[in-house]
């Protein structure tokens, strides 16, 4: 999420400096400070003096749309934003942060902060302040307990920090090509399934796996420190409640799994691909990592429609019988995921995006 969109929702820099100041990943803090430069649409934070080459990821996330004339426009813009010359002049502000991290790239995000070092070895993902640890903590399990060879390797870790492999690419949904996207997106589901979804799926009773939900569910929206809420814990129940209820069959399959696993997060660089941004990883119903990247709802695309989207796909396997079971897995899947990602103490109001997602869920239902 761009720093723009963040600084609307939270107190992002009083969070970003309490954030950095506190993290453990400095073992010696450092008591003088640094001027940054701040890029709001460019989603970054940099001193003037860093290397232009640290900026790869942001060229290849912000200077390759899919209209000709955009992607121009894009290129110079980014160009002379991230330039060592016109940095400055293309900022829109300056903020002051330990000099501990005068070497590094820093980026907003939705939980955590992003760093991405001088020398390109590698990147440090930072718990912001105030952060549920499974940001973090799953993150780490699912990536240290499992072989993936499209997850960047972790290196070291720390309570609200860990270090991952560098990989530098462009994200799939930037492809020009709509053929060759559409067979990375192939490929990357087909490694997903044989690498994580199916050799951690576990059956769980109904029983089970409605237990799991809502206990997590009730640490999320109990919190006493959260600020404003845009929908009730008894709404949000209730519908939980009516679709656990719906379903008929007593034994559920249940593995590791991403979370987000949408293409803006996998990375494309020659033939290879690396999945990024692991921070949503939890265990959930098997299929729906693959409903997310084939229905295309982190895209933009309806809730009814990216259900279709993923009935069209996963009808040609026949290991998967389609049936309403499945659809309401998926549409719990989705609301978990959407109370996840939009309650936080940090957020000045939670939930804005779940009430869209629960009005969706209760008009399909209705359909």
């Amino acid at each position: 999420m761009r720093i723009s969109l963040l600084e609307k929702r939270e107190d992002f820099y009083r969070i970003l400096q309490e954030s950095l100041n506190k993290s453990s990943y400095v073992k010696v803090k450092n008591i003088s400070s640094k001027k940054f430069i701040i890029n709001k649409y460019l989603n970054f934070i940099a001193t003037k003096t860093i290397n232009s080459s640290v900026f790869q990821n942001l060229v290849n996330e912000y200077s390759n749309s899919l209209v000709w004339w955009k992607k121009i426009i894009q290129k110079i813009y980014v160009r002379l934003a991230i330039s060592k010359v016109f940095r400055k002049l293309f900022g829109h502000g300056i903020i002051e942060l330990p000099a501990n991290y005068e070497k590094y790239l820093i980026l907003g995000g939705n939980h955590r902060l992003r760093l991405f070092s001088k020398e390109l070895k590698f990147s440090i993902l930072i718990l912001k302040k105030n952060e549920r640890l499974n940001y973090l903590k799953n993150d780490i399990a699912i990536r240290t307990d499992n072989f993936m060879s499209y997850a960047p390797s972790i290196y070291e870790y720390g309570e609200d920090w860990l270090k991952e492999e560098y990989f530098v690419g462009k994200p799939l949904n930037r492809l020009n090509n709509q053929e060759k996207m559409e067979t990375f997106k192939e490929d990357v589901i087909k490694s997903h399934l044989e690498e994580l979804l199916l050799p951690t799926k576990k059956a769980w009773t109904k029983e089970q796996y409605a237990k799991f939900i809502n206990e997590e569910i009730d640490f999320i929206l109990d919190n006493e420190f959260l600020k404003n809420v845009s929908i009730t814990k008894k709404v949000i129940k209730s519908l939980l409640s009516e679709l656990i209820d719906t379903l008929t069959n007593d034994e559920i399959s249940v593995s590791w799994s991403h979370g987000d696993f949408q293409m803006a997060n996998v990375l494309i660089r020659d033939n290879q691909f690396k999945v990024i941004d692991w921070e949503s990883a939890n265990k959930r119903f098997y299929l729906y990592d693959i409903y997310t990247l084939a229905g295309g709802i982190r895209a933009g695309v309806s809730l009814k429609r990216s259900i279709e989207r993923f009935i069209e796909k996963i009808s040609f396997s026949e290991k998967v019988k389609m049936n309403k079971d499945i659809i309401n897995l998926l549409l719990i899947e989705e609301l978990r995921f959407s109370i996840n990602e939009e309650y936080s103490e940090n957020f000045y109001t939670s939930g804005l995006k779940t009430k869209q997602i629960c009005e969706s869920i209760q008009k399909y239902l209705n359909d």
